[in-house]
């Protein structure tokens, strides 16, 4: 309740800016600035990892899983035996919607508002035999949906369409397209700072916040 009324108040706050911001970003330059290469923003270190002891692994996957459905994840690959969930591709639209929880900051509150931006996360459990300690990886991929050909309106910007285009063969080409231009580091950790606050019972080996960090 705490995160959602301070985005209602930043959303009251920024308003006046909203317009100016979504002419500005219009632009194919704006896009492009913000736009990053896949090849330098997937990293490996761009995840969130934490250690767990004294904990069972079915109350792991099972805390894990309630925190996507948390945050509102629709759920995609649920596999406990091999310690995989992952969500189905969701969108978010920043300031214009106060009651998601996946911007961590301003910036991601404009980004997400001005572009069609979507989240996947990918959650991994591995038990270690040795001292029975279970390593929870997150991560968060952002994906970017573009709309090529837009046909812009000049009575309202409602009523602007999107051209599509034919290959040889004379079929529609698909009228989006959708491309991973990073990772969400920030949300991954409050994910797992979220999972550690619902283990009450398991003591921390590395990586989380103190307990209740990740509860908003």
């Amino acid at each position: 309740m705490n995160r959602m009324a301070g985005k209602l108040d930043l959303y009251i706050i920024t308003i006046f800016y909203i317009s100016l911001s979504l002419t500005l970003c219009a632009l194919p330059a704006c896009s492009a600035a913000h736009t990053r290469s896949g090849s330098t923003a997937l990293s490996q270190d761009s995840g969130a990892e934490i250690v767990l002891r004294d904990v069972e692994y079915e109350q792991v996957f099972d805390a894990a899983r309630s925190v996507l459905i948390s945050y509102r994840f629709p759920l995609d690959r649920i596999d406990a035996r091999r310690g995989v969930l992952t969500t189905h591709p969701k969108r978010t639209n920043g300031l214009a919607s106060p009651w998601d929880r996946e911007q961590s900051s301003l910036g991601q509150e404009f980004e997400d508002l001005v572009n069609e931006h979507r989240r996947v996360i990918r959650v991994e459990l591995d038990r270690a035999q040795a001292r029975g300690d279970i390593t929870v990886r997150f991560t968060a991929e952002v994906l970017r949906t573009h709309r090529p050909n837009w046909r812009v309106q000049s009575e309202s910007v409602r009523l602007s369409t999107h051209a599509r285009e034919r290959d040889d063969l004379g079929r529609l080409k698909p009228g989006t397209t959708s491309e991973i231009i990073g990772l969400d580091p920030e949300l991954a950790q409050r994910m797992a700072d979220a999972l550690y606050a619902r283990l009450g019972s398991a003591q921390l080996v590395q990586g989380a916040a103190e307990r209740g960090a990740g509860e908003d």
